[in-house]
C-alpha cells in the first residue's frame, strides 16, 4: 500500500516491468498500458493495447498517474492497438483534458476507437496525430 494515497474500490491495476519498461494490466481483462521511451526528458509514451472496459480501464489511471511528475509537460497516448474501448475508457481519456500536461492521442485510430469518439462526440476534444507508417 503507498501511504497518503486514498484507496480506490473496484478493479486494481498491477506493476508489471515488459522488456525493462514499467506496465500497468488489470488483474483481470485483456488490457495493457507500456511506458515506452520518448526520447524527450519533458515527454512521457504510453503505448495502450487491448481491450478497455470499466474493469480494465483503471490501468489507464495508474498509469497516467505515474507519469505524471512536474518535469512531464507532454503525454503521448499510443492508441493504435486498442480493440475495444466503452464509455469508461473514454471517460479516463477525456479525463486528460484537466490534467496540468497537454495529451496527444498517437494512431492511426483503429475502426472501433474512431468510431466511439464520433458517436460520442468527442474526437474534436483531443489533439491526434494520425501516424500512418505504423
Amino acid at each position: 500500500m503507498i501511504p497518503d494515497r486514498p484507496q480506490r474500490d473496484g478493479p486494481r491495476a498491477r506493476l508489471h516491468l515488459i522488456d525493462g519498461s514499467p506496465a500497468w494490466r488489470p488483474d483481470e481483462g485483456d488490457a495493457l498500458v507500456r511506458y515506452a521511451p520518448a526520447g524527450c526528458p519533458t515527454t512521457a509514451a504510453l503505448v495502450l493495447c487491448g481491450e478497455f472496459d470499466s474493469d480494465t480501464t483503471p490501468c489507464l489511471h495508474e498509469a497516467l498517474d505515474a507519469v505524471r511528475t512536474p518535469q512531464i509537460e507532454l503525454v503521448l497516448l499510443d492508441v493504435a492497438a486498442v480493440r475495444f474501448g466503452d464509455s469508461a475508457f473514454v471517460h479516463e481519456l477525456t479525463a486528460t483534458r484537466s490534467r496540468p500536461e497537454r495529451h496527444i492521442l498517437i494512431g492511426p485510430l483503429p475502426g472501433p476507437i474512431a468510431r466511439l469518439l464520433d458517436i460520442t462526440g468527442t474526437r474534436h476534444t483531443f489533439d491526434i496525430t494520425l501516424d500512418n507508417a505504423a
